[in-house]
């Protein structure tokens, strides 16, 4: 994969663009607490990690969020 070309930082403007004319004030995401670079981007993208109700490696994150052993970090930007 052509990673670092800024194409999810293009795409994500777009639709931060796009959803802000509709009257969106915050985007919500989520992403597995084990995909570091995941987690990087949405931080450098502005996101904020929501609290969870446990940590791993110091990350706050929902447990069980996606079903019986899926947690996730759940992100919130505000536009």
């Amino acid at each position: 994969m052509d990673r670092n070309k800024g194409l999810g930082r293009k795409l994500y403007v777009a639709f931060f663009d796009k959803v802000a004319a509709k009257g969106c004030s915050i985007v919500r995401s989520i992403t597995s607490p084990i995909n570091n670079g995941s987690i990087g981007f949405h931080t450098k993208m502005g996101f904020k990690i929501d609290e969870g109700d446990s940590q791993v490696d110091g990350i706050s994150i929902n447990t069980d969020y996606d079903g019986p052993g899926k947690d996730r970090v759940r992100f919130s930007r505000e536009l």
